[in-house]
């Protein structure tokens, strides 16, 4: 796409385009921080959803669930993200679903990055090659297991799949 192909489509967004930009932005400095510190990135894109204001009031969590709900591809719906339904054997892990997984994202790697300082994703030593990485954490009584090599390269994409699919709408 041209530049002014790129302009016309965002100039046709009308009220949502200022928040379409800042998104884009958003999504932007997510990609920067990617490799030198992905809590930041994770919260970026968190904040990106955030920022269209899907919804009026106010409501950052509904916002961003609403963002990924309506414009997120149905093929990219399968998150890199299991529970253990129980802690009782046999163990059985099961595919978080896409709301699920959101819940989550949005819980542990924006608000308690945000509110705590915790973060989860984070960086081995430059000369440290991982081949996989594990996150287990309790959340709404399961144990989640994230694998934190996939999980903000999974974000990263379906976010620029649905600000693709909200300037492909107009």
């Amino acid at each position: 796409m041209t530049f002014e192909d790129f302009k016309t489509k965002v100039d046709a967004l009308d009220i949502k385009k200022w928040h379409f930009v800042r998104a884009s932005f958003l999504y932007q400095q997510a990609l920067k921080c990617q490799e030198c510190n992905p809590n930041v990135a994770m919260l970026l894109l968190c904040s990106c959803a955030e920022t269209m204001q899907l919804l009026e009031g106010g409501k950052p969590r509904k916002n961003f669930m609403k963002f990924y709900e309506d414009y997120c591809p149905n093929n990219l719906r399968k998150p890199p993200i299991q529970y253990y339904s129980n802690l009782k054997p046999p163990l059985n892990l099961i595919d978080a679903s896409f709301n699920e997984a959101l819940d989550y994202i949005y819980a542990k790697f924006r608000c308690l990055y945000v509110h705590e300082g915790v973060g989860h994703l984070e960086l081995p030593p430059k000369d440290f090659h991982l081949v996989g990485d594990q996150l287990l954490d309790k959340f709404k009584d399961k144990i989640y297991v994230i694998d934190k090599l996939a999980i903000l390269l999974w974000f990263v994409s379906i976010t620029k799949e649905c600000l693709s699919k909200i300037l492909n709408s107009f």
